[in-house]
């Protein structure tokens, strides 16, 4: 590829829905892409950080896949008196923090934005230092699931909220060529008796999709949008943290149908 060529991958959210973007990843490496800049939101911003410091596609699937209903609910439920939020969010961070071997945005080898929604004006804002598992628990921090995450005086929610597939910021990080990965799912089977949870959860892809925004617009870059394709309903989807192989299928096959289309792109640059 020529060295005038800058490839940059916003990863969008969506729960378990984002472990898309590991098929997305392993079918870009396969391909022999390389990504010179990632920023992520909410799953996207935490497989981004995965990949940015250093962990093979192969470990990140093996990872994924490990996980069980039990494995699920030992390693990332800790639930609290609805107080603050549903769940306290200790276990999610422990768990983070421990993959990524404690790691802070300094250590990246690929630069890296995470998107979080500052609490106190709704604006965006990308998270690029400290402590990489803090940012990312941020940026999954699910309005009512989690507690709010406090860094430096100021209370962050999912960036999802504000920017849930954050081509913007992959564009002001110097990008020619920009790869989207947009999870926001379009419609839902509505069912009766909502549990609370659902409802949360419904009502949160209806502002996420009311707030995409993938920049197509812009002629200084190209954006080609990877749209995963995954079956059954998707709110019911986003809790999945189980029998991924499916959501990483999804990623892969969606890739590698636009991986004729990148290539061209990049032709052009030379």
């Amino acid at each position: 590829m020529s060295k005038k060529v800058k490839i940059g991958l916003a990863l969008g959210g969506g729960g378990a829905r984002g472990l898309a973007h590991i098929g997305v990843l392993k079918a870009l490496t396969e391909a022999g892409i390389r990504i010179d800049m990632i920023a992520g939101s909410s799953m996207g911003a935490f497989m981004g950080a995965c990949y940015s410091v250093g962990m093979s596609v192969e470990n990140m699937e093996s990872e994924a896949c490990s996980f069980t209903k039990r494995k699920a609910m030992k390693e990332l439920v800790d639930v609290t008196l609805p107080k603050h939020a549903i769940l306290k969010g200790q276990k999610v961070y422990k768990y983070i923090d421990n993959l990524l071997g404690g790691a802070d945005f300094a250590l990246a080898k690929i630069p890296l934005r995470v998107m979080v929604t500052d609490l106190a004006n709704g604006e965006a804002v990308a998270l690029t230092k400290g402590n990489l598992a803090r940012a990312i628990e941020a940026s999954i921090c699910v309005p009512g699931i989690f507690p709010a995450v406090k860094i430096d005086n100021h209370y962050f929610v999912d960036g999802g909220v504000t920017n849930p597939t954050p081509v913007d910021q992959v564009i002001k990080m110097g990008a020619n060529i920009i790869i989207g990965v947009d999870l926001v799912y379009k419609r839902s089977v509505i069912k009766e008796n909502l549990n609370l949870v659902s409802a949360l959860m419904q009502s949160y892809e209806i502002i996420r999709n009311k707030s995409v925004n993938l920049c197509k617009g812009n002629k200084k870059c190209k954006v080609v949008v990877v749209r995963p394709e995954i079956n059954g309903n998707g709110i019911a989807n986003s809790f999945k943290f189980y029998n991924i192989q499916a959501f990483i299928d999804a990623g892969e096959r969606a890739a590698k149908k636009i991986i004729p289309q990148i290539k061209r792109e990049v032709e052009k640059f030379k």
